[in-house]
């Protein structure tokens, strides 16, 4: 839940059917609704669509598309429950599971705060991204076991020591903190946003240390799959190799390097995590 702090088809492998094909299903929301904030929905799924370019899974053991139900609606009035966002149903046909269909939720009555802010579409690129897998479907895959804060998958590990200069780590910290929602489904913030995020008096793996990315200066407290909303928001290799690491061809190999455009020939075969919004200071 996403609650406020106060205050088979065949399809060719070409740009017209995307290899991870994103349906957004609006269903009783109203026209003007969809009028107002239906461009940030949309936004949203060709960015997670650009990133993940396919599936591991191949022929019947791989989905034929992801569909997303998006409700935009009044939940409970200003400064509560702002959405929530997560997979609901699971292809478990081949190696991996995957996400084949998810909600989202949004509240109406607090979402036109979140675009005065500026924030609104890195919120919905990071729930879309909890419908997809990232932190909700850890467990299914093996990549990570609730509690030990330690996330192992290898290629997402990889990427870590890589883009962070860690080549020692054994795991990527897990934010263990912040209670049902927001713990064992997100990076873990070095700094601690007190009592926001604090669930207990323990330190979890990677408290204390602020890790900065080699490749552009920014830190992984600023991430776009951290529990709370700061800084930049921004879209990790460490993050998109998860994708990977649960069923997801992604964009980028763990050195950050594009991946080879698949021949224009070739034919591809076709549970909630919260989001809690802060910005140093509580702006909901």
């Amino acid at each position: 839940m996403f609650r406020s702090i106060p205050i088979l088809t065949f399809c060719a492998a070409s740009t017209a059917y995307p290899a991870i094909n994103i349906v957004l299903d609006y269903g009783t929301t109203s026209s003007e609704d969809i009028e107002s904030y239906g461009a940030a929905f949309s936004s949203a799924e060709s960015f997670w669509e650009s990133q993940l370019t396919g599936y591991r899974d191949t022929g019947l053991n791989a989905p034929t598309q992801v569909l997303v139900n998006v409700n935009l609606s009044e939940i409970d009035g200003a400064g509560g429950v702002l959405g929530s966002a997560g997979p609901t149903y699971g292809n478990f046909g081949g190696t991996f599971v995957e996400t084949t269909e998810g909600d989202m939720t949004f509240d109406t009555v607090d979402i036109d705060s979140l675009v005065a802010a500026g924030i609104f579409d890195s919120v919905i690129r990071h729930e879309l991204g909890h419908v997809l897998g990232l932190g909700t479907l850890w467990g299914l895959n093996g990549v990570y076991s609730s509690g030990t804060g330690q996330y192992t998958g290898a290629a997402a590990l990889s990427a870590f020591q890589i883009e962070f200069d860690q080549a020692g780590a054994s795991y990527i910290p897990v934010e263990l903190d912040g209670g049902a929602g927001t713990a064992n489904g997100h990076w873990n913030m070095g700094v601690d946003l007190g009592t926001y995020e604090e669930a207990d008096s323990r330190d979890d793996p990677g408290d204390g240390i602020v890790y900065t990315s080699i490749n552009n200066g920014l830190t992984l407290d600023n991430e776009l799959m951290t529990g709370y909303l700061t800084g930049e928001a921004w879209l990790s290799n460490t993050t998109l190799q998860s994708f990977y690491d649960i069923g997801y061809e992604v964009a980028l190999d763990i050195y950050g390097q594009a991946v080879p455009e698949p021949s224009a020939f070739a034919f591809i075969l076709g549970v909630g995590a919260a989001f809690m919004v802060v910005r140093r200071r509580a702006l909901y």
